[in-house]
């Protein structure tokens, strides 16, 4: 009432004192705006966005849905596969255990995407945002220690990416694997067993078995066979050439390179899924009708295909497409930083290219990675999100 009054009996002192606590409004806005969105430049400097939705054409290996597309008996198919898949037809029951009749179907399906990032909730695959502020469990990459031994530590998102699904493409409903979008499956910061090698033991206690010197030897024998694109199916407990399979935690040591790293973190992220019964098997004869539970990895199964820094779909040593220059090429630190010479995987470099865009996990670096420039630049990326293709066997049921 006494605002009314002073309003219809000052009208012009009025206004000024409107347009003052308009002023005074805006300004407090404007201070205390301003260092939030400061701290929000200072929070996410190193969370890269990997353009996941934009790139679809040229981050996905679409050749891979043909290698070993097997139909009617004819094609090819990767070792641990169903035998059924050399017959004209299959079998399988429905619930009530009446048979059913199909046809044997065998395909590479891109299922998954999984990020491994040093920085603790920073997801690229969401477009560079961070998940939350906190900076606890942050990783790192150390090329040396006080010994001169490489280590690092890492952590994970793991997606469902069924893309096929989402662009309508093999909507078979005998070989769908369930999921039908894009979304966040698992989380390596909220695990207490990811930074805990000796805690992680309770779920893992083989671990001990596989790090002794006979266990050296047989993944030695692995990392010769998938190298030579010869996947094994009783090579379970190793990891070819990225390292060793075993603890399931973030913890390298030692560390061959940051690709190798990361492609070992992605293995250890199956193997552990299908120990706690979140990943099924979907291959072999036992699988036609349905995934089964399997404990331990079927490493047949899963292809792999970087998908960033450097996608692996668009540079191939047959497409005559290096990786691009990161930096400025008059900075004699970043013409360094770019030499091939000086890129992860460069060890090896005299091994026969892989000129497929998608690779057995565990080939090592010198085939899939060094030939086309490396796929990383040491001190320039600290993310890596891989593409995970599954191979899926099924019995295509007349409907």
């Amino acid at each position: 009432m006494f605002m009314f009054r002073f309003i219809t009996r000052f009208p012009s002192l009025s206004k000024r004192l409107m347009w003052l606590v308009i002023s005074l409004a805006l300004t407090v806005f404007a201070v205390t705006s301003a260092p939030a969105r400061a701290d929000m430049s200072q929070v996410n400097p190193s969370c890269p966005n990997a353009s996941v939705f934009s790139n679809i054409m040229n981050q996905i290996c679409w050749d891979c849905f043909l290698d070993s597309l097997k139909l009617f008996g004819v094609g090819s198919k990767p070792n641990g596969a169903s035998s059924k898949l050399d017959l004209p037809a299959c079998m399988c029951t429905d619930a009530l255990g009446v048979p059913e009749f199909g046809t044997p179907l065998g395909f590479w399906s891109p299922q998954h995407v999984n990020e491994v990032v040093t920085t603790p909730w920073c997801s690229p695959a969401l477009g560079g945002l961070r998940m939350q502020d906190s900076f606890v469990g942050m990783g790192y990459n150390k090329t040396a220690d006080t010994e001169g031994t490489p280590t690092a530590f890492y952590q994970y998102h793991y997606f469902s990416y069924p893309i096929m699904a989402m662009l309508g493409m093999m909507l078979l409903p005998d070989c769908t694997s369930g999921y039908v979008d894009f979304d966040l499956m698992y989380i390596s910061e909220i695990d207490p067993l990811w930074n805990n090698d000796l805690l992680t033991l309770l779920l893992n206690p083989e671990a001990i078995i596989y790090s002794t010197p006979a266990a050296f030897a047989w993944c030695a024998a692995d990392c010769v066979t998938t190298t030579a694109d010869n996947q094994k199916e009783e090579f379970y407990g190793c990891a070819g050439c990225d390292g060793h399979l075993y603890p399931f935690t973030g913890n390298i040591n030692p560390q061959p390179d940051p690709v190798a790293g990361t492609s070992l973190i992605t293995q250890r992220v199956l193997a552990s899924h299908h120990r706690k019964g979140l990943s099924r098997r979907t291959i072999g004869d036992d699988a036609m009708c349905k995934p089964e539970y399997h404990p331990t990895i079927p490493r047949s199964q899963y292809k792999f295909s970087m998908m960033h820094p450097v996608p692996e779909a668009s540079t191939s040593p047959d497409k005559n497409i290096v990786a691009p220059f990161i930096g400025d090429p008059s900075n004699p630190a970043d013409v360094s930083a770019n030499d091939n010479t000086t890129n992860a995987g460069s060890a090896g470099s005299t091994a026969e290219p892989y000129t497929d865009c998608c690779h057995p996990m565990g080939m090592s670096t010198s085939r899939w990675c060094t030939p086309v420039g490396g796929r990383t630049r040491p001190g320039k990326d600290t993310a890596y999100l891989y593409m995970v293709w599954q191979y899926r066997n099924c019995c295509v049921r007349a409907l």
